[in-house]
């Protein structure tokens, strides 16, 4: 067997393998032993038909099988064995010449360059507290109470937080804003809509939402709208609108008393369990922020060491995963698809650019991974296909169903089970420090220094 090199950038190479006659030979008949053992032939028991007979019937299956061993063999003994970090396989050929003289097979492999993993035990991470304080208590309460307010219909000048049914439409130079930006009807012309006048956050128009206050119903009156210079929408950059708004309805919302029969919807006995309760769900949302927070300090710490050149295929496998799951998540949510085809080129330009930190870190945490002797057992797999399934609302018998159609999937899972791990080995061993603990520290030398 003879191996040749071939350096095609500094991430890809093709590996020549040679085979003589030889090796080939002893190939062959290892592959027709097995014919002949397994074949049906009518006439003959197993394995008692002749060589010549099985090599005639079956020699277009035979020379198949023999050059998928010779490929096995070739990549056992020059890629399996070599020194290079492979990322994956990009192709595989075999040419056996007819008479069995020579076989060459050639393999494509996309590698990681060499480089050396940076320290990774005792990471500085700078972490905070997840404990819940009044003000968040009481904001999930107000939340919660406007998810179970009714709207009441009213006379009345609007204030802030009355709910309006109202129409605009917006100019710039006196031309309607639909026929500048002709797929932007929220900002050009609603004719029966819903808004929360004032609200701080809302979607909408700022200042028709803002302009709706002191109106009353039947009312129009005119504002103006100042587009920043970077605004979303090119169009409408820089530019002034001027929006007139009508008022159809106004109702106003009215939130239910936190009485005995509100506590007794919300499964608990009096206000203390209720906030108590809030309490400990707000506690888990911050616990999981916080972790993942921890998580990307030290996703962000180690790929900074990761100044190689990236494998083409991984990039471009990470881009086309990204492009996916915000696909998925987009129509899931009612995006229409023309909208994907309109943004096609923006889409794929940040979903590049996001692949390159995401491999760094794939990359480096499995050599950690090696390197520390963290694997994938069945009940990790198990557990991890229990929660993907629960996230998707399979079954996990219906998910596993579906992994085993596409065998890449159960890598995937593994790999992700894999940096999960090596994340909580490195959090584990990490220098962490609560930034809360130091600003109250800071806060109180102030203090006494006044």
């Amino acid at each position: 067997m003879n191996i040749k090199d071939k350096s095609i950038s500094p991430t890809r190479k093709s590996k020549l393998i040679d085979f003589n006659k030889e090796e080939i030979l002893i190939e062959e008949q290892s592959v027709l032993v097995e014919f002949i053992q397994h074949v049906r032939i009518p006439g003959f028991r197993a394995g008692k038909a002749s060589e010549k007979m099985v090599r005639s019937r079956y020699s277009k299956d035979i020379i198949k099988e023999l050059k998928q061993r010779l490929v096995q063999k070739a990549h056992q003994e020059s890629v399996s064995n070599g020194s290079d970090r492979i990322y994956s396989i990009i192709e595989t050929s075999c040419n056996l010449e007819d008479d069995f003289n020579k076989a060459s097979v050639q393999i494509t492999i996309d590698i990681v360059p060499e480089f050396e993993l940076p320290n990774y035990l005792g990471i500085s991470v700078k972490t905070k507290s997840s404990k819940a304080d009044e003000k968040e208590i009481d904001q999930m309460i107000s939340h919660i109470l406007g998810q179970r307010a009714e709207f009441k219909p009213v006379e009345k000048v609007i204030e802030k937080g009355d709910y309006v049914r109202c129409g605009y439409s917006g100019k710039i130079n006196g031309e309607l804003i639909d026929a500048i930006a002709p797929n932007e009807k929220l900002y050009g012309t609603q004719k029966a809509t819903w808004e929360e006048a004032g609200a701080d956050n809302s979607p909408g128009v700022k200042a028709v939402v803002d302009g709706l206050i002191g109106m009353e119903k039947g009312g129009v009156k005119e504002v103006e709208m100042e587009f920043q210079s970077d605004f979303k929408i090119h169009s409408l950059a820089g530019k002034k609108a001027v929006y007139e708004i009508s008022v159809e309805e106004v109702r106003e919302k009215i939130l239910p008393e936190m009485n005995e029969a509100f506590y007794k919807s919300m499964q608990v006995a009096d206000e203390d369990e209720f906030r108590s309760q809030i309490s400990q769900t707000i506690e888990q949302r911050k616990k999981n922020e916080i972790s993942n927070a921890n998580q990307q300090q030290i996703i962000d710490h180690l790929i900074e060491f990761v100044k190689v050149p990236l494998p083409e295929s991984g990039l471009e496998s990470e881009r086309d995963k990204i492009l996916k799951d915000f696909m998925q998540k987009n129509l899931q949510a009612g995006v229409a698809q023309e909208n994907f085809e309109k943004n096609k080129e923006s889409l794929h330009e940040s979903a590049s650019n996001m692949a390159v930190p995401r491999l760094k870190s794939y990359i480096v945490l499995e050599m950690i991974a090696e390197k520390e002797s963290i694997s994938v057992n069945n009940d990790d797999l198990s557990r991890a296909i229990v929660q993907q399934a629960s996230m998707l609302g399979q079954k996990p018998e219906v998910y596993v169903k579906q992994l085993k159609k596409d065998r890449s999937e159960i890598e995937n899972l593994k790999r992700d089970i894999k940096i999960g791990k090596t994340l909580n080995f490195l959090l584990e061993k990490a220098d962490i420090q609560n930034d809360d603990e130091e600003n109250t520290t800071k806060s109180e030398k102030h203090e006494a220094k006044d």
